[in-house]
């Protein structure tokens, strides 16, 4: 089973194997490719809907299959926005995701707005129903870096930009351990259309029922283990307020 790992935990061998396996995907066009279908399908109930989590786990998916194509022992590391909050931090080092900026044209702009904190992180991880953790995971705690970041990773294209994968790594993983903390939760619907087992956008044979078990896909995560004392966060702070209503989408 892979690990998917906080990127500051690679070694120097699964860094370049993933920045050269990064450089062969893009030779042949299928970054470009994952770029169009997520503009393609923006509106179309992958944000702001009970579909937000189960689509991007299984675009992930499929891009680190792409990926392990290229080497099987790939696997999706992730950006803890919570920790590294300055463009000075080793993922943005010119040895790894910095080089990406004028080598894909990216206009990266990074720091152009604010970013979640770990406290926020862990008041959302207390949310004991599926319907209040994606909402507030999705906004504001997802849609901040990309807005941060900023160029194409602030736009419907985002995927252009490798930092969305370990961005949408980090989603994913703090999706696994709200499941792994609250095992009895069962998916909710948000509307008509993005059930549990209704079609994901682009893959119709797909549903949320068949991403849900993220072990079942055959990875696991370096922190899933790691849990938090619920009983301290249940005063929401005034930074946090009251769950998003949900609103315009970042990319």
């Amino acid at each position: 089973m892979g690990v998917r790992k906080n990127y500051r935990n690679l070694t120097n061998v699964e860094r370049d194997r993933l920045v050269q396996a990064l450089y062969q995907l893009k030779a042949t066009d299928l970054v470009d490719q994952f770029a169009e279908i997520h503009a393609m399908h923006f509106f179309h109930n992958i944000h702001r809907s009970s579909h937000f989590l189960p689509w991007h786990r299984e675009m992930l998916l499929r891009f680190e299959r792409a990926l392990q194509e290229q080497h099987p022992d790939i696997t999706i590391p992730y950006w803890d926005s919570t920790v590294d909050r300055r463009p000075s931090n080793p993922l943005w080092n010119d040895s790894f995701l910095g080089q990406f900026d004028s080598a894909w044209d990216l206009r990266r702009a990074l720091g152009s707005g604010p970013l979640s904190t770990s406290r926020q992180v862990r008041i959302n991880q207390g949310r004991d129903n599926y319907d209040s953790f994606w909402r507030e995971l999705e906004n504001p705690i997802h849609n901040r870096p990309h807005v941060w970041v900023g160029g194409v990773m602030a736009g419907a294209a985002s995927p252009g930009d490798p930092v969305f994968y370990l961005h949408h790594g980090w989603i994913d993983m703090l999706w696994a351990r709200w499941q792994l903390a609250h095992p009895e939760a069962p998916f909710e619907a948000s509307g008509p259309g993005v059930g549990l087992d209704d079609p994901l956008m682009e893959w119709p044979d797909r549903t949320p029922a068949d991403v849900l078990d993220h072990h079942a896909l055959g990875y696991t995560y370096d922190i899933e283990e790691i849990t938090y004392d619920i009983e301290e966060i249940t005063d929401r702070p005034a930074e946090f307020g009251t769950p998003p209503a949900t609103s315009a989408p970042a990319a």
